[in-house]
């Protein structure tokens, strides 16, 4: 009997040191599983912020030029020269011609070009002639 019972004692001692290298094995493989999964994500995530980065450098580049385009095209120079090449004759307004608006949209009181506006206005009304649509909006109040 002593014997049978050394047997088992050693046999369940081999099954529980199985075991424990078993379920260590498993837990480094899962391990090594999950690292391999979160590293392809990562670099996953990597290349999209390169490739993001990239396009917005881009981006940037395309602005600098664009506004630098603009800003050369608003100098008076070359206002002046695009001007001539399309045959363009530019000339400051008649102060009576200028009409200043508010925030809302409304004609400044005190302004002759309002009243010379609206007396031309009125005059066409009368002759028959069609009258700009905010004259007409007037009317309809």
């Amino acid at each position: 009997m002593k014997g049978n019972y050394k047997r088992s004692k050693r046999y369940s001692r081999m099954l529980s040191h199985t075991f424990r290298l078993g379920a260590v094995i498993a837990v480094v493989f899962v391990a090594v599983i999950l690292n391999v999964l979160a590293s392809s994500s990562c670099n996953q995530l990597v290349k999209n912020l390169e490739a993001k980065d990239a396009r917005l450098r881009q981006c940037e580049v395309d602005l600098d030029r664009a506004a630098a385009k603009w800003d050369a095209m608003r100098a008076s120079e070359n206002l002046d020269q695009a001007v001539f090449k399309r045959g363009l004759a530019l000339y400051t307004t008649d102060p009576k011609q200028l009409i200043r608006i508010n925030a809302h949209g409304r004609a400044l009181p005190g302004q002759p070009s309002v009243a010379l506006a609206r007396e031309r206005y009125s005059n066409a009304a009368t002759a028959g002639v069609a009258t700009p649509v905010s004259a007409q909006r007037r009317r309809r109040r």
